[in-house]
C-alpha cells in the first residue's frame, strides 16, 4: 500500500480474517463459546474506553503545552473533557500519566491489523515492508494532531519535568519494541531476527527527520510527502 494511500482519519484495510461463525475455544477442559455478537460488544466498549483515554491524553498535553504541567489539576483537566474525577483515576493514576499517554494507544488496532496483513513469504521481509511500516508509523504521528507552535510549547514545558521525560523514552523505547515484534510477525521472522529491529531502527530515523522537516517554520509540504522523501532517499544510499 502506497504511503498516500492511508489518510488522516481513515481505516486503511480491513483483514479479510473477521469472524463470521460462532468460533468455540477450550480452556481447563471446558468450552467457552463466544458470538460475534458478543466479541463485537466487547470490541465496541475497548474503543470507546480508548477514545476517552485519548481525549484524557490530547487534554493534559493541551493544558500542558499552555499552562505548564503544574498550572492545572485533575478537576481542571476533567472538566475540558467532560469526565468525573473517579473516571479519570480508572484510566490514569497521575497527572503525569495522562501527559505521556497509554501504551495500548499507540497504535491503532485497525491500522495495525492492515500492517500485519501485508506481509509476503515467511522468513523474508517483503518488498513493501519500508512503505508499509512508514505508513504505520505515519498514522500514528497524525493522530497527535499538533501545530508546530503547540509542539514547541509543549515541549518548552515538558523539559522542566525530568520524570515526565523519562517516562516519554521509556514509552518510545516500548513501542519500537512493539513495532520489531509486529514487523516479526508480518514477515514470519523468528523472535530477536536483527533484521526486524533493523527496519524498525531505519524508519524511526527517517521519521524523526520528516518530523523535523514538518514542523520547520517554512514548510509547507504534507508530513507523508516528507516521510516518502527521506525513504527514498534512504534506498538511494542502500543502492549505492
Amino acid at each position: 500500500m502506497p504511503i498516500a494511500g492511508l489518510r488522516r482519519g481513515t481505516c486503511a484495510a480491513r483483514s479479510s480474517s473477521f469472524p463470521d461463525r460462532v468460533d468455540v475455544h477450550y480452556a481447563h477442559g471446558s468450552a467457552t463459546i463466544h458470538s460475534v455478537e458478543q466479541s463485537a460488544t466487547i470490541g465496541l466498549r475497548e474503543r470507546r474506553r480508548q477514545a476517552t483515554r485519548l481525549r484524557l491524553t490530547t487534554a493534559a498535553r493541551a493544558l500542558t503545552a499552555e499552562h505548564g504541567l503544574s498550572g492545572f489539576t485533575v478537576e481542571q483537566l476533567c472538566e475540558q473533557v467532560g469526565v468525573s474525577r473517579r473516571t479519570f483515576f480508572n484510566y490514569f493514576p497521575t497527572k503525569e500519566d495522562a501527559v505521556v499517554g497509554h501504551g495500548d494507544d499507540s497504535l491503532d488496532d485497525d491500522v495495525v491489523a492492515w500492517f500485519v496483513a501485508g506481509g509476503g513469504a515467511p522468513g523474508e521481509p517483503s518488498a513493501g515492508l519500508l512503505d508499509d511500516l512508514v505508513a504505520l508509523t505515519a498514522a500514528e504521528i497524525e493522530r497527535i494532531a499538533v501545530t508546530a507552535d503547540e509542539l514547541a510549547a509543549f515541549i518548552a514545558a515538558t523539559t522542566t519535568e525530568p520524570d515526565v521525560l523519562r517516562r516519554f523514552m521509556n514509552s518510545g523505547a516500548a513501542l519500537d519494541r512493539r513495532l520489531v515484534a509486529l514487523v516479526e510477525e508480518r514477515e514470519g521472522l523468528r523472535a530477536g531476527d536483527p533484521r526486524a529491529e533493523a527496519a524498525v531502527l531505519t524508519v524511526s530515523a527517517l521519521m524523526r527527520r520528516a518530523c523535523e522537516r514538518f514542523f520547520a517554520p517554512d514548510n509547507a509540504s504534507p508530513f507523508r510527502e516528507l516521510a516518502a522523501d527521506s525513504l527514498a532517499a534512504a534506498r538511494a544510499v542502500y543502492r549505492a
